[in-house]
């Protein structure tokens, strides 16, 4: 006669139980992950020693001496778009998004207006010498078709518009403000800002909800 066996199935219900607790779980903040940019569509590059067109950066990020039409700008155009987009990632908005008005006003005259209502108004030097200069400004360095600016400093912006605290909003002003200094000869450049403390974020959390 064969001697049969009995075969116990183990099913999870069936396990010994076990005294032992399951590690705990690390809820301690994790660093920020490493950034990688990628240079794309360089279709407006061009050297700014050795200009191919005088027709550059895109609207919402193109510099005061660019709408003027200025021959003599530098590589400083791109801190100012640089600055546009910084302002951009943190509050989701355009820093400057110009709109024209039928028989009123160009994109130009409201994109310069919005820059003198951000930053105050160009010394007369800056805003002539330009191929559109005479389109924009009259004799006396007035915007020919908009007269009625309404100022509205960055640094307010970002407290009332943004609800930052003063203190962020200070901050952040000493960082970007220098990108946005309207002769660009004198413009702050990536040598100068590449160390700047607003940019020293380490132990920072932070919370963007829009």
């Amino acid at each position: 006669m064969a001697s049969t066996e009995t075969v116990k199935l183990k099913t999870p219900h069936s396990e010994e139980p076990s005294n032992q607790r399951p590690p705990p779980i690390d809820i301690s903040p994790t660093p920020p992950t490493p950034i990688s940019v990628k240079i794309a569509d360089l279709g407006n590059a061009t050297p700014s020693k050795r200009h191919f067109t005088e027709d550059i950066q895109t609207r919402q990020y193109r510099s005061p001496e660019a709408i003027l039409g200025r021959a003599d700008w530098t590589h400083t155009a791109d801190v100012w778009s640089v600055a546009c987009v910084v302002f951009e990632l943190l509050t989701a908005e355009y820093l400057f998004d110009p709109q024209a008005q039928a028989n009123l006003f160009s994109k130009d005259d409201d994109h310069m207006a919005l820059i003198i209502e951000l930053l105050g108004d160009f010394d007369p030097d800056l805003k002539m010498g330009g191929r559109y200069s005479r389109e924009l400004f009259d004799s006396k360095g007035q915007l020919r078709h908009i007269r009625n600016l309404k100022p509205w400093p960055l640094e307010r912006v970002m407290v009332e518009k943004y609800t930052w605290n003063v203190e962020a909003s200070k901050a952040f002003c000493e960082f970007l403000l220098p990108m946005l200094e309207l002769d660009w000869r004198k413009r702050a450049q990536a040598k100068d800002l590449v160390d700047h403390p607003w940019l020293n974020v380490e132990g920072e959390l932070f919370d963007f909800t829009w």
